[in-house]
């Protein structure tokens, strides 16, 4: 076994959610020079946060594009197993004959959590939007998919939780909304150069004041104890505390619902 220091680059946008008590599908794409690149063969391995094995070098699959795939059968996650963070999953790929491991997070959860936007949501706020999009695009969706994950990554370093125990996805819509509009507008002026529509620009800059405003607002319920439901349903966590400058007013007990 080989390898060198090539920089292959896997696509690691976010944690990866694996939920119990069902079959998992978990993938990986890896990439170098713009390209996707097609391994010769992998294995897959899933550790506990315990350090035991529940998978050890089994035989992922590779798919026409690259594309790493491996099936978790249900029993892989059953009733009984621990719920939360520490896994850790480990490709090992055949690149040119070298051999490279990749590692990605793992979480065991009872469900993953979802955006609630779509291309209608969008089309919704702008009707043009259909006929604006580039011909080589079918749908905004990986404009949607870019801001979902750049907002979970933030609800992780800003401290807001862990978004597999949020109970309310629509909590996020909003926020999700305006991110994806700023970025749609914010590359319609960029591709469009040093003649690129102002009007573009101050969309992109108008939306993405909406977005910041909209997170700083967001709550939601939350499932403390991993059971899938609120303790307390009445109960709403603010995603952002608020940081008194001066003394706090009257109304400073107040949660936002």
């Amino acid at each position: 076994m080989a390898t060198d220091s090539t920089p292959y680059a896997p696509h690691i946008r976010y944690i990866e959610l694996l939920e119990r008590n069902v079959s998992n599908v978990t993938r990986l794409e890896i990439f170098r020079d713009g390209s996707q690149i097609i391994p010769t063969a992998a294995k897959y391995t899933l550790f506990r946060p315990d350090g035991a094995g529940i998978v050890e070098d089994a035989v992922a699959t590779v798919l026409g594009d690259g594309t790493l795939q491996y099936t978790h059968p249900a029993n892989h996650f059953p009733e009984n197993i621990l719920l939360g963070e520490g896994y850790v999953q480990t490709w090992e790929a055949t690149i040119e004959g070298d051999t490279y491991f990749f590692r990605r997070s793992i979480a065991v959860v009872l469900r993953r959590l979802y955006p609630t936007v779509s291309d209608t949501d969008l089309e919704t706020e702008y009707s043009d939007l259909a006929n604006l999009r580039p011909a080589s695009l079918t749908s905004y969706q990986s404009y949607i998919d870019s801001s979902w994950y750049e907002i979970l990554r933030r609800v992780r370093r800003t401290g807001m939780g862990y978004e597999y125990l949020v109970l309310t996805p629509e909590s996020f819509h909003d926020a999700l909304l305006h991110l994806t509009l700023y970025k749609i507008f914010r590359d319609f002026h960029s591709s469009l150069g040093q003649s690129g529509n102002a009007r573009f620009l101050d969309l992109a800059q108008a939306h993405l004041q909406h977005y910041n405003a909209e997170y700083d607002m967001i709550n939601f319920v939350y499932d403390d104890q991993h059971e899938g439901r609120a303790d307390d349903p009445n109960k709403r966590t603010r995603g952002r505390p608020v940081v008194y400058l001066t003394a706090p007013g009257p109304n400073r007990w107040l949660r936002r619902r």
